[in-house]
């Protein structure tokens, strides 16, 4: 995939953490991707459901609605873009929950550069 087809992708972040936002939003920029954002569980349902995206970031806790959750309910949908779990990964039974409600993969935090990078063309 060229930076041309890179720079293309529809991405999702969904994230209540302002910081972490604009981590991503930063990193994926030096790609020529602008991300969509959204905020808590439920507005990541909504965007999700509604509008087409290549790939999504998603918080496995955010307020209104957990990730897994989001993430199960898109996969009944049959949406089967990759979703990559963001979290600490303190705790292998949540990472083990995680992958089983559908996620992808994960991006452990502290998120680095290399890591939203090798993700992004990992998948596409």
């Amino acid at each position: 995939m060229t930076a041309e087809d890179i720079s293309k992708l529809s991405i999702l972040v969904a994230e209540d953490s302002p910081p972490v936002r604009l981590v991503l939003k930063t990193y994926l920029g030096k790609l020529g991707i602008a991300p969509q954002f959204a905020e808590d569980g439920q507005e990541a349902m909504d965007m999700l459901s509604r509008d087409h995206y290549d790939m999504a970031f998603m918080d496995v806790h955010m307020p209104e609605m957990d990730g897994r959750d989001v993430v199960a309910g898109i996969r009944k949908k049959g949406i089967k873009i990759p979703i990559i779990a963001m979290t600490t990964g303190d705790d292998p039974d949540l990472l083990q929950s995680c992958l089983e409600s559908g996620y992808s993969t994960f991006l452990l935090k502290p998120i680095l550069q290399e890591d939203v990078f090798r993700l992004v063309k990992k998948f596409h």
